[in-house]
């Protein structure tokens, strides 16, 4: 997932795409953030990276998982081990990753259903949908609210899926966009190249700052769900 194409989704969608149920940050008036970490397919360096896990749980600070259902089947282990782990929540990040946009609708809600499906015994699951690659269109936005669903994107691009970003300059982009309500993306998959070693500055500098780092069900003030669809 590449920067340049993530921020162009974000900021030059139009007028009306950008009033859909969409969201993408909480509320501006509360110093609470989101940490939140993308799990989708991935072989790179085994497609989890476990630090990621130890710090945040060492440092008592809450995150949402976006999970893909491909990532959940070759994952058994790591995603029984985050299901017990009481900060964390979990929501769907389709099944295979594909790009929305290009699929069906009947794709679409085959897509987001299996994952729905693998969620079922998980207690902190939330009822949050994220499009991969940050792809969604008003087409693809009411599929997901039909199916009981919000679409939740972000407001501060971490850009660590870029192998080209430094420790520094993952730091820097992190703690210049965050600002209240703010919905940070990482990953947690392997392809957050500098995220395991940035993680604990990013926390330290942002709780220096005052804010409070919450579950997106949280920031949004929505209950957690035990039944799905």
């Amino acid at each position: 997932m590449k920067t340049k194409y993530l921020i162009l989704i974000l900021f030059f969608l139009s007028p009306i795409e950008s009033m859909l149920g969409q969201k993408f940050h909480g509320s501006r008036n509360e110093k609470m953030i989101a940490l939140t970490f993308d799990l989708c397919p991935s072989h790179i360096n085994g497609g989890y990276d476990s630090v990621i896990i130890r710090t945040l749980v060492d440092s008592g600070v809450p995150a949402t998982f976006f999970l893909s259902g491909k990532w959940i089947k070759n994952h058994k282990r790591n995603f029984q081990e985050l299901t017990n782990i009481p900060i964390f929540e979990f929501a769907n990040h389709s099944f295979s990753h594909p790009h929305f946009t290009s699929l069906s609708d009947d794709s679409i809600r085959k897509e987001i259903v299996k994952t729905e499906h693998l969620f079922k015994h998980i207690k902190s699951s939330s009822r949050f949908f994220r499009p991969p690659y940050g792809e969604i269109n008003r087409r693809v936005d009411s599929i997901v609210q039909s199916l009981g669903l919000t679409s939740v994107l972000y407001d501060v691009i971490s850009g660590d899926p870029d192998s080209t970003f430094s420790k520094e300059r993952l730091f820097r982009s992190v703690k210049s966009q965050t600002q209240n309500g703010s919905i940070i993306v990482m990953h947690a998959n392997g392809k957050g190249w500098r995220t395991a070693e940035t993680l604990p500055q990013i926390i330290q500098s942002l709780r220096e700052k005052g804010y409070k780092f919450v579950q997106v069900s949280e920031l949004f003030k929505t209950p957690q769900v035990t039944k799905r669809i």
